[in-house]
């Protein structure tokens, strides 16, 4: 598959709205970047489909811990894959309610492929730095083979 410069425009864009999404407190917008059968892996577990993705960030939210945070996107990087597109980019969470503090980081590594509503995570590995969970280092999800 070719991938032309505003496929990867598109492809950042979606990401940055579903980001906009969770720092807005909008688990049904972070949840709209998803394919029908999209996954979500992520330390805290593994959910398919934008209904499972909605209900964990909901939970996620609930539970404050995207209380005062934005989310910045960094280093964007698309390449062509035979399902869609291969995406990668670094994230800096901070508090901006008390800071800005920097309360963690991590790196998407993501599949995502073209549907009739544009494109969408066919596959978002979340990676989180470790060095940001101090002694309560969570088990981190491995990166899938197909990538």
């Amino acid at each position: 598959m070719t991938i032309t410069t505003e496929d990867k425009i598109d492809i950042q864009e979606l990401t940055a709205r579903t980001y906009i999404g969770l720092d807005s407190e909008d688990a049904g917008g972070f949840a709209s970047g998803f394919a029908d059968d999209g996954v979500f892996v992520a330390p805290y577990g593994e959910f398919v489909g934008p209904a499972a993705v909605k209900e964990f960030i909901t939970k996620h939210i609930a539970a404050g811990k995207e209380d005062g945070v934005r989310h910045f996107l960094t280093n964007h990087v698309v390449d062509a894959h035979e399902d869609g597109a291969r995406y990668r980019f670094y994230i800096a969470k901070m508090n901006i309610a008390t800071g800005p503090v920097a309360i963690a980081t991590a790196g998407g590594d993501c599949i995502v492929r073209r549907t009739a509503d544009g494109w969408r995570f066919k596959r978002f590995q979340l990676t989180i730095d470790p060095a940001m969970f101090g002694e309560a280092k969570p088990v981190v999800a491995p990166v899938a083979k197909s990538m």
